[in-house]
Formats: C-alpha cells, sequence, structure tokens
C-alpha cells in the first residue's frame, strides 16, 4: 500500500511539472509575440510621425528605413481615391463600374450583377429594387426585416450583409481593400490598382497597365522615389484612351487625386508586423482634419 501511494504520489508530481512546463511555455510565447508587436507598433507610429510632415512626399526613400538590428519602417504615402467609397454606390456608373470589377475576379456576371445592385439598392432611400437588386421584400423573406439600411454603411463589414456580397467575399477575399468609408467618390489614378481601373473605367488591360507604367516610373513600381503622377485628367484621359463620350461619362469620377490622404505605416520586428492607418482630410483652405486611425496588428 505505502509504495503504491508513493508511486501515485510520483505520478501526481510529474503531471503537475509537465503541466507547469507546458504553461509557462505557452505564456512564454504569448509574451514574446505581445512584446514583438509592442515594438512593432512603436516602429509604426514613427513612420506615421514621419510620413505626416508636410515637407514628406510620396516615395521618398525616408518613408521605408532598415535599421541595424533588423526592423523594419515601411510607410507609403497615396490617397482614398484608390478605392470606390461607398456614398457614392447608388449611382449608375458606379454600379456599372463594381459589377465588371466582381468578374474580373472570377465572379459569375449574373451573380456580380446582384451583388453590385443590391449594393446600390442598400445605400438609395427608396423601396424600389433594381432589376437584379434587393430591397426590404427580399430581405423579409429571408426573415431580416430590418434591411436594407437605405442609409450609407458604417463599416465596411456591413457590406457582406448585402444580398451577393457573400459570392463576392469568397472568390475575392481581400474586397475590403477595394472600398472606403471616405473620400470625395472619385477613383485616382495616381492610387487606384489595374483591376479597379480596368473594371470601373470599362478599359482594356493594356489600358489599365499603361497607367500603371506611366505613373510607377522606370523600375516599374509604385510608392518609389522615380514615381512620376499623372499629373491632370487630359494625360488621365489620354492613357485610358477615352472618347468623347466616355470622358463625359466619367467626368465626375476621374481623378488625378483625392481630397482623403492615407498614410499606412508599418512596422516590422522579425517576425511581427504592426500597421497603422491613417485618414486625413486635406482641406482646400490648407487644413488637415484627421478622418480616421485604423490598426492591423499581424504576424
Amino acid at each position: 500500500m505505502a509504495l503504491m501511494l508513493v508511486m501515485f504520489a510520483v505520478g501526481f508530481l510529474m503531471f503537475l511539472v509537465v503541466g507547469f512546463y507546458e504553461a509557462s511555455q505557452f505564456s512564454w510565447q504569448d509574451s514574446e509575440r505581445e512584446r514583438g508587436l509592442f515594438f512593432a507598433r512603436r516602429l509604426a507610429e514613427s513612420g506615421t510621425a514621419l510620413a505626416s510632415h508636410p515637407d514628406m512626399k510620396p516615395g521618398d526613400p525616408a518613408l521605408k528605413q532598415a535599421l541595424p538590428d533588423g526592423r523594419r519602417i515601411e510607410a507609403v504615402i497615396t490617397t482614398e481615391g484608390g478605392r470606390i467609397c461607398v456614398t457614392t454606390m447608388e449611382q449608375d456608373v458606379v454600379v456599372d463600374g463594381m459589377r465588371e470589377l466582381f468578374i474580373l475576379w472570377g465572379v459569375d456576371p449574373g451573380d456580380a450583377a446582384i451583388a453590385a445592385e443590391s449594393l446600390a439598392d442598400w445605400v438609395d432611400t427608396n423601396q424600389d429594387p433594381r432589376p437584379n437588386g434587393a430591397e426590404n421584400s427580399f430581405y423579409s423573406g429571408l426573415g431580416r426585416s430590418g434591411y436594407p439600411a437605405n442609409a450609407v454603411f458604417t463599416s465596411l463589414d456591413q457590406m457582406l450583409l448585402v444580398r451577393g456580397m457573400d459570392r463576392v467575399a469568397r472568390l475575392q477575399p481581400l474586397w475590403r481593400d477595394y472600398f472606403t468609408l471616405y473620400g470625395d467618390g472619385t477613383i485616382d489614378l495616381n492610387a487606384a490598382p489595374a483591376d479597379l481601373i480596368q473594371g470601373f473605367y470599362g478599359v482594356s488591360p493594356e489600358s489599365a497597365a499603361a497607367v500603371i507604367g506611366a505613373r510607377s516610373g522606370n523600375d516599374g513600381i509604385d510608392h518609389t522615389v522615380d514615381d512620376t503622377p499623372i499629373k491632370d485628367t487630359t494625360a488621365a484621359r489620354d492613357l485610358l484612351g477615352f472618347s468623347v463620350v466616355e470622358a463625359e461619362k466619367f467626368s465626375t469620377f476621374l481623378s488625378v487625386g483625392n481630397s482623403v490622404r492615407r498614410i499606412q505605416s508599418t512596422g516590422i520586428v522579425g517576425p511581427y508586423r504592426f500597421t497603422l492607418i491613417t485618414l486625413i482630410d486635406a482641406g482646400t483652405d490648407g487644413s488637415k482634419t484627421p478622418l480616421a486611425r485604423l490598426e492591423q496588428p499581424g504576424q
């Protein structure tokens, strides 16, 4: 009996020791991650402060720095014009542009039309559904009688409540990178990615590539020191190959800038990354009003 008690005690102590070891390992790994993200965030804040300086220009080499110990700062200055502003979704030009963009992502044309028109129906102020859209009668049939909001989105994730957006999200997990709650409603040719340019403006892949090539300089990479931003909308229309009719159609949406400045700063410490996105409204009177600050911790 005494031997059995001793063996039980030894086994119980071993169980405690192993449990304590595993718990301490988890705690140490968790603590290491928190430390890494903490220092990465500090670096990201430094990059934001640097990019916010009034004399700092997009593509300046100072926006990307490698420190002696391997830590890095990568900051980018651009505009929110590289995204579709959700406050303009009810306009026909934007509906058409979203549908074509979804098709470029591999969405079936019918499903793309449903998603684009349902987005427009969600933000307009009436209860008349578009041919492929969805108003209250559709959502009520699903037991969601409070939808649509008939108001602008207050977050991008709200868009997932819209009919058809689940299909879009499955085929393009990065869809949030193409929409914004802020901006002046124009699509900035100096900030938009090639697929957004192609889909929204209805141009060929070659025309979209010509825009990227024109603005990115000799190295073909955006946000570097040799970037050559497109100077005016006349040059933009020429690069897109617009006809007179197309130029008139997109006259209020085509731009080579945007009133909302976007600063994206990432601090990198080993495997840990922390990104801060700061949106600033640059007023016509020279004022600068902070609009939003977004955090994206990651590993």
